[in-house]
């Protein structure tokens, strides 16, 4: 059977996604203590035009997210293990009108004009970047850089951030 390149690329990009998650440093300075509810908009990444359509019913198909989507999804899951109280992607989408911010700045705004009581988490993708084998048949690894700033949007003002410089990360496992 034959499977697309398209297909073939989002499964490297979200086998690079765990990578990096795996070797994110284990250090990160913890949330402040007075938050507790947490809206995780929309990630950004410059350059890419993400079709989004209406609220969805369920978890989204594996095959049709975005690394943006996953990147999302993850964050959701590790913060409500944390006891956060985590705002639903369907409820966010609905609230915020499916904007994405492209900035700390405008996803307090975006909040703010929701009435949403809840922090917001922004999320920007700066570099995701497969890295092929020398043979360019299956990628070995992914150079990723993001920052992950919570914002409070009553004030506009970060409350914690994390700004993950441009490195490669290794991808376990063999997509050809």
């Amino acid at each position: 059977f034959r499977i697309s390149m398209m297909f073939m690329l989002k499964i490297v990009l979200i086998a690079g996604l765990f990578g990096a998650v795996a070797c994110a440093p284990a250090v990160v300075r913890p949330l402040p203590q007075n938050v507790h509810r947490i809206a995780v908009l929309p990630t950004y990444q410059a350059g890419t035009v993400e079709a989004r359509t209406g609220a969805e019913s369920g978890p989204p198909v594996l095959q049709n997210m975005t690394v943006g989507d996953v990147l999302a999804q993850q964050a959701r899951i590790r913060l409500a293990e944390k006891g956060f109280e985590v705002i639903s992607p369907s409820a966010v989408k609905v609230a915020t009108k499916d904007r994405v911010p492209t900035s700390p700045e405008m996803a307090a705004q975006i909040l703010r004009e929701a009435n949403l009581d809840a922090m917001a988490l922004y999320i920007e993708v700066r570099r995701w970047e497969p890295t092929p084998d020398s043979r360019g048949m299956k990628a070995d690894g992914v150079i990723v850089a993001l920052d992950a700033v919570m914002v409070d949007p009553k004030t506009g003002g970060v409350l914690w951030q994390v700004h993950r410089p441009s490195r490669p990360v290794p991808v376990y496992g063999v997509v050809l």
